[in-house]
């Protein structure tokens, strides 16, 4: 049994005790079969909405890594890109901080025989836009309804601001590893000093092919300024993928037969809950998200009904996507090997 494999299992065992824990500790003063009754009875066509609106996140990703590698002159299929986007929410989900997504996806890009610097550059591009978008998205939000948000997080909005600050150090981080040479060149020399202080006997060989990849990181970095309508198509295209991630709590809001809190707000509310948990270090900010959903909505849900809307809410807008995103997984696996 390989390291990686062995390594995907242990994520897997801890996910799924986390998810065992979370949900024990939230429900074990509920009557779980009160809880499923209230899903039961939710207007279908709404449910149907809030999967559907995962389904375009999840599209959204696919097209716009898509978009950027045939800018780079990549061969690719849409087809293609969403499996890298499936690939990306599945290990993003199941490792902690989401640091599993984007490795595994330039794994996958790798034996598409992708040039490993142009699927690189993608990635960040993509997740360049992802980060700025999110952080914008949620300062908004936090300004419009400091109020409410303070009345229902108390002393949480501090994780608000940590979330806000470690999301906007990372799109600083990204921006340069993709347009500053400087910075790239200087990364690339320290770590081949760490790798000659451990006697590692192939660092000429690993910096020359660092600096192979740098080369293309130029060329894909200069061709990416040269085209700002393709750069604005990816911006609009992530705000329109983190509208409908966004959204789904309203639906389950609609779904349980409910009104008189306007669209706007929710959309202001899971802006500012998405940013605050992203920075906890849990595959999936499993428990954070939970808890934070309860928090941040008691006001909006009444209390009979909160339980039930965090179920529905976390249910489609995660754990029902992981499944589906292993699934699609294991379909381009078998896919692959039965071709002769």
């Amino acid at each position: 049994m390989n390291t990686k494999f062995k390594k995907g299992i242990i994520n897997a065992i801890i996910f799924v005790l986390l998810v065992s824990l979370t949900f024990y500790i939230i429900f074990k003063d509920h009557n779980l079969l009160e809880i499923l009754e209230i899903m039961k009875q939710a207007d279908k066509k709404f449910i149907a909405l809030a999967i559907l609106c995962m389904f375009c996140f999840i599209f959204s990703e696919g097209i716009n890594i898509a978009r950027t590698l045939k800018l780079l002159s990549c061969k690719i299929t849409l087809k293609n890109g969403l499996k890298y986007a499936f690939v990306g929410f599945f290990f993003s989900s199941i490792t902690p901080s989401a640091s599993g997504g984007d490795p595994m996806q330039l794994y996958y890009m790798k034996k598409d025989k992708l040039p490993i610097g142009h699927s690189a550059l993608a990635i960040l591009t993509e997740f360049s836009s992802f980060q700025f978008v999110t952080v914008v998205m949620a300062l908004i939000g936090f300004a419009t309804n400091y109020k409410f948000i303070e009345a229902s997080l108390g002393n949480i909005k501090y994780l608000l601001l940590l979330g806000v600050g470690i999301n906007t150090g990372i799109l600083i981080l990204i921006l340069l590893t993709i347009f500053s040479n400087r910075f790239i060149l200087k990364f690339v020399n320290f770590i081949c000093q760490i790798l000659e202080k451990i006697h590692y006997k192939k660092v000429e060989t690993f910096h020359a092919k660092c600096l192979e990849q740098i080369q293309e990181y130029k060329t894909g970095a200069k061709l990416l300024m040269q085209n700002k309508k393709v750069l604005l198509k990816i911006i609009v295209t992530t705000t329109c993928q983190i509208v409908l991630y966004h959204s789904i709590p309203y639906f389950i809001y609609l779904s349980l037969g409910l009104c008189g809190t306007n669209y706007f707000r929710f959309l202001a509310l899971q802006a500012v809950l998405y940013i605050s948990v992203s920075s906890i270090p849990l595959p999936g900010a499993v428990g954070a998200s939970e808890v934070g959903f309860l928090s941040i909505y008691k006001l909006l849900f009444p209390a009979e009904l909160l339980s039930s809307a965090m179920l529905l809410s976390r249910g489609i807008s995660f754990y029902l996507f992981v499944i589906i995103s292993g699934l699609a997984i294991l379909f381009f696996h078998l896919k692959k090997t039965a071709k002769p």
